[in-house]
């Protein structure tokens, strides 16, 4: 069984932020708290066609209830699914009796699951009862103000030090706020003047979007609504050809693909794209948005990569694999829901550049992606979405879009049922794989 496990988790793809448990779950020596969330995101993927259908619904109902648990906002909707999800959970849990898993499950910690929503309605959200905060506050305000005194009379120098991080922190948060209000301001003025320009002028309304080509570790701060799509400075790999785009990013309808999309991205520019010309390639793309209340203060941040093979080097420099990442793409609506998923398809990002100069001042980045089909309904077990390749005339459905109509990233996990591909790597999975 172990030996299953080891081999399903080692054909999960990559994605940023994920840990891929290279050498299985059972090397894993200590479970901390961050194991188990990092095996909580790809958990139901893995179980998924490999175990009894009642089995997965055990399985996700104790999983939704965690993730509700763990938000740091409450409405009445949110705990009655906190409600629902630990019902479904109790009206199944037979199941894991039958195939003797389990001989009771007379378990304090499970009985205790009972009562969480009355404990969030009498005394607030469960991060109030989290011992992380304490723990990390007595590491900035204790150990970190011990290691900066020479260890002699360390209370006093602990308390001089403490006051000028804090007279630091202040100053930063004014500049920060200054330098959100002037850009509130241009933003502002920017959407004033667009409200007046006229529909045929092209060239004006492509100048007014805004995409941001600071380095991705200086990304300028979310303003309002707006969700940044950062590039770097400069292009990782310039003037690739478009031969080197075929055969080191798959991307092999990439001319016919920018062809077809070129007339509406630059509608005034007669010079059609050729086997001759050269773009700047970009490694990836940084996505800034606003944070969400409901898990943290933090702006979100997310990266979409489109990186080739690197092959191994001399000595003992080690290669790597592509990296080519899934994508949810806004498919052409005006209004996209992210959190219901309306108005969004998922792409793979394969190539992300930006046009010669012969075509023009063209300041948007675009990106070669190749279609998924439609999510079709639910599994109604897992509740996972479902998707596959989608093609056209017996090719890979390929299309080039604007990269600021890249909404975040999104991982998929191939169909695996009880029996899996050997073949199959974190680092193949997505090219071997057509059902999601």
């Amino acid at each position: 069984m172990h030996q299953e496990i080891h081999t399903f988790l080692d054909a999960i793809p990559d994605y940023p932020g994920l840990r891929h448990f290279k050498k299985g779950i059972s090397a894993v020596r200590q479970w901390t708290g961050t194991e188990h969330k990092q095996m909580q995101r790809v958990f139901i993927g893995l179980l998924a066609g490999a175990v009894p259908n009642q089995v997965l619904v055990v399985a996700r109902a104790i999983l939704d209830f965690s993730y509700f648990a763990q938000l740091r906002t409450h409405t009445s909707d949110t705990l009655e699914y906190l409600e629902n999800a630990l019902a479904v959970f109790h009206a199944n849990k037979d199941i894991l009796h039958e195939l003797e898993v389990r001989e009771h499950f007379n378990i304090p910690k499970l009985h205790q699951l009972s009562h969480y929503v009355q404990s969030i309605l009498l005394y607030g959200t469960t991060d109030g009862f989290n011992t992380k905060l304490p723990e990390r506050l007595h590491i900035d305000f204790a150990k970190e103000a011990y290691w900066a005194s020479n260890k002699r009379d360390y209370e006093e120098q602990m308390a001089l030090w403490l006051q000028r991080q804090e007279a630091v922190f202040l100053r930063n948060s004014y500049i920060e706020w200054l330098s959100v209000q002037s850009q509130s301001a241009t933003i502002a003025g920017h959407a004033d003047h667009d409200h007046n320009i006229d529909s045929g002028s092209d060239s004006e309304m492509e100048d007014l979007q805004f995409e941001s080509r600071a380095a991705p570790a200086k990304a300028p701060p979310v303003i309002g609504q707006c969700v940044l799509h950062v590039l770097a400075k400069a292009p990782a790999h310039p003037r690739t050809s478009v031969q080197q785009l075929i055969t080191a990013h798959g991307a092999v309808s990439f001319l016919p693909a920018l062809n077809s999309s070129y007339t509406s991205i630059y509608q005034k520019n007669r010079i059609v794209p050729g086997p001759q010309d050269r773009f700047d390639v970009f490694r990836q793309v940084v996505i800034v948005a606003l944070p969400d209340p409901q898990v943290g203060e933090s702006p979100r941040r997310w990266r979409i990569r489109a990186t080739p093979e690197v092959p191994p080097g001399p000595g003992r420099k080690p290669g790597f694999p592509a990296k080519f990442d899934m994508a949810l793409i806004n498919n052409g609506g005006r209004t996209t829901n992210i959190q219901t998923l309306d108005g969004a398809q998922v792409a793979q990002v394969r190539v992300i550049f930006t046009l010669p100069r012969q075509f023009g001042t063209y300041s948007r980045a675009l990106a070669y992606i190749e279609w998924f089909t439609p999510f079709r309904e639910p599994d109604p077990f897992s509740g996972l979405l479902q998707v596959s390749r989608s093609t056209r005339r017996l090719h890979r459905n390929a299309a080039v879009i604007h990269v600021d109509e890249i909404l975040r990233p999104c991982h998929l996990i191939p169909r695996m049922g009880q029996f899996i591909n050997p073949g199959w790597t974190s680092a193949n999975a997505y090219e071997l794989a057509t059902d999601f």
